[in-house]
């Protein structure tokens, strides 16, 4: 999954925890928006199965693949050696030529390839077998190396399936997260009519469904906060209200960060003397920062005094 569209999955697992823990009394008010948050959330389940589909798929099959083909690689060339000196010492140019081979070479071939070259290796050391005692080339080596090409030939096509899941996973994704702009917009519009009636709800809703960019950093949280004119707000206390609540405050410049902070979708609020508190929903990540700036409103008696 790219980061655009970890993103956009982040935003949407917020929405879904925030309708989930809405009064039953305010989804009534906006005809089938129960129906629609329910698909909704049917499809956040489906995309993180899909994320981890899309993760997980490939790596045992791709770390068996490569290791069996370098342990193929490695007798495939050191038997070939043994061959190329046995030509050699009899002046068997054609013979030599056949079996003459670099490992690097050998390393760069594709994935098909490599199997059919070991097997000609085997082929040519097996017709000449009763010569090679010699050379260190034994029934029992060349049985080592048969084996190791039948195995690598067994994992190939098991490595090519996982990557056509993979992109089938990939391509679903796309599908799912198209189906979901499609129920957000009807969403937003059936939310846009309580406005006034249900504020404190609308308000929540459309801070969840806003969409905060990720980075891969050491921090979990950063950010700054402004007023209505931009202007840096210092001395605002900033909370993660986990079940051991982080706390910081901002700098003079209105930045503000958190080092750490335990995986889960967590309410943050941003509190200062004079604004009116904010209060939103995030999702933290292990390894993951989330950047999230704020502008606070003036609260009525500052906005009445100034």
């Amino acid at each position: 999954m790219k980061s655009t569209q970890e993103d956009k999955l982040s935003m949407e697992i917020v929405v879904v925890d925030l309708i989930n823990n809405t009064d039953p009394t305010i989804v009534a008010k906006m005809p089938n928006f129960d129906s629609l948050s329910t698909d909704f959330s049917k499809n956040v389940d489906k995309l993180r199965e899909f994320k981890n589909g899309q993760t997980l798929n490939r790596t045992g099959n791709r770390m068996s693949k490569e290791q069996l083909r370098e342990q193929m690689t490695q007798l495939g060339f050191i038997t070939s050696a043994k061959v190329c000196a046995y030509a050699i010492a009899i002046d068997d140019e054609v013979l030599e030529m056949e079996v003459t081979y670099t490992y690097s070479n050998l390393q760069y071939l594709r994935d098909t390839d490599i199997a059919d070259t070991c097997q000609s290796i085997y082929e040519i050391a097996q017709a000449n077998l009763a010569n090679l005692t010699d050379y260190g080339v034994t029934a029992a080596s060349l049985l080592e190396l048969k084996d190791s090409i039948d195995l690598y030939n067994v994992m190939l096509p098991k490595t090519r399936a996982g990557i056509v899941t993979q992109t089938i996973f990939t391509d679903k994704i796309v599908e799912v997260f198209e189906e979901n702009e499609k129920l957000l917009f009807r969403m937003d519009k059936l939310v846009t009519m309580l406005k006034f009636e249900e504020a404190t709800f609308f308000d929540e809703y459309f801070k969840s469904r806003k969409i905060v960019s990720t980075g891969h950093r050491k921090l979990s949280l950063k950010g700054k906060i402004t007023n209505e004119l931009g202007q840096p707000i210092d001395n605002v206390t900033i909370t993660i209200e986990t079940p051991t609540p982080e706390t910081t405050k901002s700098t003079e410049l209105g930045n503000y960060q958190f080092k750490t902070a335990i995986a889960g979708v967590f309410p943050v609020t941003f509190k200062r003397d004079g604004y009116i508190t904010e209060r939103v929903f995030l999702v933290f990540t292990p390894n993951v920062r989330v950047d999230f700036n704020v502008v606070l409103k003036l609260a009525e008696e500052q906005q009445r005094s100034a």
